[in-house]
């Protein structure tokens, strides 16, 4: 099936009358257009079904869900904290081509191994604990004073107590890993850890600076500073939704007796 019959068969199967049509029928151009095969969508007209109690239920989810949103083609989604933009990483991992939008569903999710599960949701906490010994190492070459943050040269700014430098990522990252514990089921564990990991690594980044400008002083720190605080978190973050998600999928696919 081309990708124009498979969206005319969708459009077809869509209520007229449903709401988000128009908004179902955009995505989906929106996902063609990237170059998905028809298909990988399977059949149009359980897409249309699937579509539209997705676009419901996306509607009741909560807003961190949609840092890791596979079926949203949108890299940008409004930011789940203040104003701005966060990145999609469920996008990132389709438009990379590691995942297709209608691999996580609920028959996905439940397959994922435990051991998967534990590791993502594990992975907050490895970097609440990053920050701590990060935190103690910057406290043990500190005079009293560290940073109180850095510019965009990654170039430390005037110098602060060493509480007030090293509490905020403390209580980010050890914050950000007790919240993502408290998700119960599987869908929201997935979710919950992919935005705290992103979260805990910046309280680890932020520590990590400052360990090392206790001892470098006011150099610039370009490399560390883009890696710890931006590159690091994405990265591990998008590692906290993709491994579990591809586990559960080779077990659904050994189950079916299929292979990708």
């Amino acid at each position: 099936m081309s990708p124009d019959d498979f969206y005319q068969a969708v459009q077809t199967a869509l209520p007229h009358g449903a709401t988000d049509r128009e908004q179902i029928l955009a995505d989906l151009k929106d996902i063609l257009d990237l170059g998905v095969s028809p298909d990988d969508l399977g059949d149009p007209v359980v897409y249309a079904l699937s579509a539209s109690a997705s676009e419901t239920a996306e509607k009741k989810a909560p807003r961190y869900s949609r840092v890791w949103d596979p079926m949203n083609p949108a890299l940008f989604v409004p930011r789940v904290v203040g104003l701005g933009w966060d990145l999609n990483l469920g996008a990132v991992a389709v438009k990379l081509g590691w995942l297709r939008p209608d691999d996580m569903d609920e028959d996905v999710i439940e397959a994922i191994p435990e051991r998967a599960l534990a590791l993502t949701k594990a992975l907050p906490a490895a970097g609440a604990i990053i920050t701590v010994i990060a935190s103690a190492v910057a406290l043990s070459r500190s005079s009293g004073q560290l940073p109180s943050g850095w510019d965009y040269r990654f170039r430390p700014r005037k110098p602060t107590s060493n509480a007030s430098a090293l509490l905020p990522g403390l209580l980010l990252s050890g914050g950000a890993a007790a919240w993502a514990g408290l998700a119960k089921e599987r869908h929201d564990a997935l979710s919950r850890s992919v935005f705290a990991t992103s979260l805990s690594f910046v309280g680890a980044g932020t520590a990590i600076l400052a360990a090392r400008s206790a001892r470098l002083g006011n150099r610039s720190q370009p490399v560390t500073g883009f890696t710890s605080l931006l590159l690091g978190p994405l990265a591990l973050s998008l590692v906290t939704g993709l491994l579990p998600v591809r586990e559960g999928l080779k077990q659904v696919w050994q189950k079916e007796g299929l292979s990708r």
